[in-house]
This record gives structure tokens, sequence and C-alpha cells, in this order.
């Protein structure tokens, strides 16, 4: 099983109508197709005019997406705290295209720490990190080192058994945090 595969079967139980989920890197549109299917709001980010287009073409038909042409890092410009029950962070740069955009660890990792500012009681972060691609491990290291200094609960860590595979955590916020 791959990671999205995994991502996708994990979450599914966790959306509803009720709930405002994030997309914090909308790439290709697969993560949001599938967040609008099952949540009652999504938002979706990219910096690549490239990725909301596609993006578009998927969701064009569900009328509770929000696309945002914009740095994850500004998700607090968008939503309000306690809003939303799930971030999904699918790391990299846009498959199949000239890989000029990738996420930068310093943006993620200052994306990563609004998200989970904003985040709900009781609220989940999915973050995949993609290790063979270019600062994929300087991405991985600094969110690894950050999420593990400050206690945060990591529910599920899935890697698949290849040398370089992604890395994803399942992160929930509990009451107390």
């Amino acid at each position: 099983m791959n990671n999205n595969t995994f991502v996708h079967k994990y979450i599914r139980p966790l959306l509803d109508k009720e709930k405002t989920v994030v997309d914090m890197t909308a790439g290709n549109g697969n993560d949001t197709l599938f967040l609008a299917r099952y949540a009652k709001k999504v938002h979706a980010f990219d910096i690549d005019a490239e990725a909301l287009k596609r993006t578009y073409e998927k969701v064009k038909d569900h009328d509770n997406v929000e696309l945002h042409l914009d740095s994850h890092a500004n998700i607090d410009q968008y939503v309000e705290k306690d809003e939303v029950s799930l971030f999904i962070f699918n790391l990299g740069y846009l498959p199949n295209s000239d890989h000029s955009t990738p996420t930068k660890a310093n943006e993620t990792l200052k994306a990563f720490q609004k998200a989970y500012s904003l985040l709900k009681e009781k609220g989940y972060i999915v973050i995949t990190f993609y290790l063979r691609q270019e600062g994929g491990y300087d991405e991985y290291y600094l969110l690894d080192d950050y999420i593990k200094k400050n206690r945060l609960q990591i529910l599920e860590a899935y890697v698949q058994d290849k040398i370089d595979s992604p890395i994803t955590y399942i992160i929930y916020k509990s009451v107390k945090d």
C-alpha cells in the first residue's frame, strides 16, 4: 500500500459533512477531491498556479472547496482558530511538472506550527515527507525534530519497506495541548 492509500484509509472515518479541513499542498488535487467528497468545507493551498489549475479541474463540481494561490504558511489569514479538524500536507513538488516550486523546510515548519495552533482539540495533522525529492530530508529532519521536541502525539508513522521511501505521520492534538 502506498502512502496516499494509507492516508485516505486512515482519515476517511474522521471526515463528515460538519467538518472543515485543509489541504496544505493541493498539488494535482487528489487529496482535495477526496476531502471534498466527505467534508463540509475544504481549503486547498498551493504556490504553483499549475497545481491549482489541476486541482480546480478535479473539484470544479464541488461547491465546498476554496482554492488559494498562496503559501501554506499564510494559513492563519484564511481560517480561524478551532475551525479546522484536519490538515493534510503532501510535501515536495508538483508531480509531472518542472519541479521548480517544491515545498521548503523553513516555510513548511512555519505552516505546520500555524496549523497546529489553529487545529481544533481532538484534531489531526497528516504529513507525508518525500525523502528522495530535493530538500526532502531537510524537511523531514526539521519537522521531525520539532514534533519530537514539542512532544506532539504521533498516532501512526507509516513507512514502506524501501530505502528513502515516503514517511507519513498522523499527529493528534489532544484536549490538553
